[in-house]
């Protein structure tokens, strides 16, 4: 027979058993699962938001006080995001009232009539104090903003105090304006916002932990289901009817093929929870949904994940395969396979925090290490995503870990060929050297 029906037929079994199997069902329940909460998070965020609702009681000594403050924390309290008026349309999520006294107020939040009570009394100096009741944490969200909007109406009264008129004190609280331009005088493309930053931040940071969970897990699976066939013998069995380099190239594509099937699932139930969130948050929300997609997703980008996450797999996963070889029980795997996820979980954190600015991304040692091989998948996908990667880069990187592969390949098949039938301690580094000066 020829080479191709053998790795076919390894290929075609390792597929069909791990497809069979609860773990990889139950695992691709959990991660689309995940996907489509992750996809819908914006629209959850709104929806949660439309439901913070308290009452709270505002009180001072001073009744034309009291009623001013109260009506300032209604209005700041219920006032939509970034903006300075309040929404006629939306139902208010703060109940706000003046009452007369504390002490009253106290026993109205412990019955539990008001969730909050603001206190406010003025100093002897003139400034006004403030004490807020509540069975609420210093951190709730209820405390957080009255914490907030308390700064307003001490800041308003120090105005009324000094005899600034309203009208002067709005225009007093206008927002400069500032303009954000590139250095680049070349560069003519409008700069990027926050909403398109963290979009690219949280593109960036989701492919590549897939990238990362894609080579780590089924890599793994790669080197057990090695360790496996050589502790029940059945390897030498194998060997009768296929060659060292068939079974290595069998188990990477059988493999290979369930992680892309997974991940398949994972993307088709990512890209239909993203086209639906416009119908649904205008049924949750009453309101348009296209603020709410995610900025920085392209056809380059995704185009990148897949070239980067299979040449990513095949590099990695031929020297797991190798390395499953030298081992002959399944306690130690993860120590013989140590080396390659040090090296992922290293590319991995490069990668993610240089995407997200944890780490400069235009350091010269950022940009050098992006192209190396083993650690590229990891590094370009954040680079691409933030328009950090220049074309050479991408081409040099590509170039280098088709070598990569090649020579991984070629090593594995030599380690394989030897390490399939060695049996007993673990081998080091001299005997790892020997098979591959007398591999195949």
């Amino acid at each position: 027979m020829t080479a191709w029906p053998n790795i076919a037929t390894v290929a075609r079994r390792e597929y069909l058993v791990r497809v069979r199997s609860r773990s990889f069902a139950l695992g691709t329940l959990l991660l689309v699962l995940g996907v489509a909460v992750i996809a819908f998070l914006p629209v959850i965020i709104r929806a949660t938001e439309g439901m913070l609702a308290a009452d709270i009681a505002v009180t001072s000594p001073d009744a034309a006080l009291t009623t001013k403050a109260a009506a300032t924390l209604d209005t700041l309290l219920n006032a939509p995001a970034g903006s300075d008026a309040q929404d006629p349309d939306k139902a208010p999520g703060f109940a706000v009232k003046a009452i007369e006294d504390v002490e009253s107020g106290r026993r109205a939040v412990v019955d539990g009539t008001y969730d909050a009570l603001l206190a406010i009394d003025r100093t002897a100096a003139g400034d006004l104090t403030f004490t807020l009741y509540t069975n609420q944490s210093v951190t709730g969200p209820t405390t957080l903003l009255v914490r907030q909007a308390v700064n307003s109406i001490a800041v308003a009264d120090r105005f009324d105090t000094l005899g600034i008129a309203p009208a002067e004190q709005a225009h007093l609280f206008a927002p400069a304006t500032v303009e954000v331009r590139w250095p680049d005088a070349a560069r003519s493309e409008p700069t990027r916002d926050s909403s398109m930053l963290l979009g690219q931040d949280l593109m960036a940071f989701g492919m590549t932990l897939l990238v990362f969970m894609l080579i780590l897990m089924y890599g793994s699976w790669i080197a057990m289901s090695v360790v496996e066939e050589k502790s029940s013998r059945v390897m030498e069995v194998i060997l009768n009817a296929a060659t060292p380099f068939q079974l290595l190239a069998g188990k990477v594509f059988g493999v290979g093929a369930v992680a892309f099937t997974q991940y398949a699932a994972i993307v088709v139930v990512g890209v239909v929870a993203i086209l639906a969130q416009q119908p649904v948050a205008s049924m949750v929300l009453g309101e348009s949904a296209s603020s709410l997609l995610p900025e920085g997703l392209s056809p380059a980008l995704l185009l990148a994940f897949g070239v980067y996450g299979v040449l990513g797999f095949l590099l990695y996963a031929a020297l797991y395969a190798a390395a499953g070889s030298l081992v002959s029980r399944q306690e130690d795997v993860n120590s013989v396979v140590m080396p390659m996820t040090l090296i992922s979980t290293l590319g991995y954190m490069v990668g993610v925090y240089s995407a997200t600015g944890l780490i400069d991304v235009h350091a010269g040692w950022v940009t050098a290490l992006s192209v190396v091989p083993f650690v590229s998948p990891y590094m370009m996908l954040g680079r691409i995503a933030i328009g950090e990667a220049a074309p050479w880069q991408l081409v040099l990187s590509i170039a280098l870990l088709a070598g990569a592969i090649v020579l991984a390949i070629w090593v594995a098949a030599r380690i394989y060929a030897l390490g399939v039938l060695l049996y007993g301690s673990r081998p080091g580094a001299r005997t790892v050297w020997k098979l591959l000066r007398e591999g195949m």
